[in-house]
């Protein structure tokens, strides 16, 4: 496919998806986020893509909204509400990246802020250099965190603390961010890319199916009892009676070889 704010590519079996807009350090706009919705489109059905990775580049992951463009909008106030669900790409995006069926790693160098560290929190986990940058700096610029960043990062690191990122504006670093529970792992500046690599690899070599059924599964956690949790525990691993992928795990341990999944 043709863009023009995101470059994608695939090593083995996963997708490498990086913003390109350097310019305003990855900050985000329709266009930027309609890519890379078209990009994680292309290979939802893709059986040979286990995993999807968004990236940047050495200086940012995603410095948030372009204020500029925002500074620069001509659409009135009130229709700017009337509008806030329908037209938003920003929304659309979020939604799909919510449920979309893949593993989904943030790789982060350089700047998360904003809506960038909302995108990174609504991927399934992160991986960050020490030299990151992260914050939820939006009431600075007397603006709201737009795409789920206040749930978002109350459900990570807790309520008193998102409290305290937020009103301030504050920024920390990666090993901060990691123990705050934003990051899963701190690599060296410049290996948040290959880290997230290698972990996609360890991804690739297990069912597709049953990673599927997982993410779905805790994704629901949130809002279910634990005998919610049993009761879908149930249906999954019984829904995976049916597919070739269970008995090919079997079979494999059984025969002491590595299994050959086909996500089928």
């Amino acid at each position: 496919m043709q863009t023009t704010e995101i470059q994608v590519a695939v090593e083995k079996h996963t997708a490498i998806v990086r913003f390109m807009r350097p310019d305003s350090l990855n900050a985000l706009s329709d266009t930027m986020l309609a890519e890379t919705r078209a990009a994680m489109q292309a290979f939802e059905l893709d059986h040979a893509i286990k995993a999807v990775i968004l990236t940047g580049d050495d200086n940012a992951f995603c410095s948030g909204g372009d204020l500029k463009a925002s500074a620069g909008n001509l659409l009135a106030p009130y229709d700017r509400y009337l509008a806030r669900f329908t037209q938003s790409e920003w929304h659309n995006f979020m939604r799909f990246l919510s449920r979309y069926p893949k593993p989904v790693i943030a790789a982060i160098e350089g700047y998360c802020l904003g809506g960038g560290l909302e995108i990174a929190l609504r991927c399934d986990f992160a991986i960050g250099s020490e030299s990151v940058s992260i914050g939820m700096t939006e009431t600075r610029h007397s603006l709201f965190p737009i795409l789920g960043g206040a749930w978002l990062l109350a459900q990570c690191v807790g309520e008193r603390v998102a409290k305290e990122m937020i009103f301030t504006g504050q920024r920390v670093d990666g090993m901060t961010a990691h123990d705050l529970g934003i990051l899963n792992h701190v690599v060296a500046t410049g290996q948040a890319l290959a880290k997230a690599l290698d972990i996609a690899d360890e991804i690739a070599g297990n069912g597709p199916l049953a990673i599927t059924m997982a993410k779905q599964a805790v994704d629901r956690a949130r809002g279910q009892t634990f005998d919610d949790a049993l009761t879908a525990g149930g249906e999954f691993s019984a829904l995976l009676f049916f597919s070739r992928d269970r008995q090919e795990g079997l079979t494999a341990f059984k025969e002491k070889r590595k299994p050959d999944f086909k996500g089928e």
